[in-house]
């Protein structure tokens, strides 16, 4: 299968070859973080300051968030954190291989949307705010796009097992299909 798709890219002219590489460096972003994260011996000690003193309820102006923040990510920090180091991971381990892509991209979405109402806020911030509106139009795109799923396990899957191709390539029916009249 890579080898056709490869080989026949430029000669139909096929624009989801760039779908395909951002797929592949967003993943890579997406583990070099969680990586981070884990090797950081001060990553998990530190959640609890993080999300209390920097993030929490004194200066986040989302109140809902900030409680939610004081409230239960606080006094489950190390549980979050590890769970936020390895979500990271494997997302990006999932988008590289392209292993269940879809779930992969809502999980993205939701963990940028909760990077958004932790730090979007802050000074510092602006970067953070417009990164994660940025990944969460990309989770979107991953998640409509057939494109996308070329040079992955889930098409690969897919083109052994068709019945499993609406659950892994293409949620929403946007597939282009050939009609062939007989």
């Amino acid at each position: 299968m890579s080898l056709d798709y490869i080989k026949n890219v430029w000669k139909h002219k096929d624009t989801s070859v760039w779908l395909v590489i951002i797929r592949i460096i967003i993943g890579l972003e997406w583990f070099i973080a969680g990586i981070h994260k884990l090797v950081n011996p001060d990553y998990v000690s530190g959640m609890y300051y993080l999300l209390t003193e920097v993030f929490g309820a004194d200066a986040n102006p989302h109140t809902w968030y900030a409680y939610l923040l004081d409230n239960t990510f606080a006094n489950n920090s190390e549980l979050f954190a590890w769970l936020v180091s390895l979500g990271e991971l494997f997302i990006g381990l999932t988008l590289i291989f392209g292993i269940f892509i879809n779930f992969s991209a809502i999980v993205g979405f939701f963990l940028n949307l909760n990077f958004y109402f932790a730090a979007g806020w802050t000074p510092t911030g602006a970067s953070t705010k417009s990164l994660n509106w940025i990944m969460m139009v990309i989770s979107c795109i991953f998640i409509l796009s057939v494109g996308v799923k070329n040079l992955s396990v889930d098409m690969y899957v897919a083109e052994k097992i068709p019945r499993l191709r609406r659950f892994l390539v293409d949620w929403f029916g946007f597939e282009k299909r050939e009609v062939i009249n007989k």
